[in-house]
């Protein structure tokens, strides 16, 4: 066999080494052994002819540009592409850690609630009978004041003193309201008196 079809093997070959490397995992062996014999056959060619020479590397250029965008387009649809690569993020719920304490902060939006501690800017309030951290937007709010919950934030929620028909904390629910300051007759509980005498 003559040196011509020589070098169109060794390229040939070459290319067909370059897209076994898409599909096969080698840490680049593969790359390697089809730069050898695209190199080959290029110096085989121009043994031969410069002409054929030129035409080997305008054609091997041209299979490279082909196959790195081969690459770009299959590679990732490939079992080997879909180990390697990471799928695209669809959504923030597919990154965010899902929790109940996260639940309940989101469902805490738009509800009434009652600062326990003084809040400047930040401060523990309680919504439907859960503590959370929060931030106030805004104004200061003292401790027992009506709040209502209008964004989250991070992890905490933001609160704004709560100005609407709530004019006593008691007008809140149940849950809301500060113990603490009600008379213990309100609470429903019976009285200390000593049952045997």
């Amino acid at each position: 066999m003559d040196a011509y079809y020589w070098s169109i093997g060794l390229v040939a070959i070459g290319m067909f080494v370059m897209l076994l490397e898409l599909f096969v995992p080698t840490a680049g062996m593969l790359g390697v052994v089809a730069f050898i014999f695209l190199v080959a056959g290029i110096v085989v060619g121009f043994t031969v002819s410069f002409s054929l020479g030129i035409t080997l590397i305008i054609v091997t250029l041209l299979a490279i540009l082909l196959l790195f965008a081969l690459m770009v387009k299959i590679w990732p649809k490939t079992p080997i592409g879909r180990r390697i690569l990471l799928t695209p993020v669809n959504s923030p719920d597919d990154v965010l850690p899902h929790s109940k304490y996260l639940d309940e902060i989101h469902e805490a939006v738009g509800q009434l609630g009652i600062a326990k501690t003084k809040m400047l800017p930040s401060g523990i309030v309680i919504v439907n009978g859960i503590k959370f951290d929060a931030l106030s937007d805004g104004l200061p709010i003292d401790q027992g004041d009506a709040i209502k919950v209008v964004a989250v934030k991070g992890n905490r929620i933001v609160v704004q003193p709560y100005d609407g028909t709530v004019s006593d904390p008691a007008d809140l629910p149940a849950a809301d309201q500060d113990v603490l300051s009600q008379p213990i007759e309100d609470l429903g509980i019976d009285g200390l008196d000593d049952p045997l005498g």
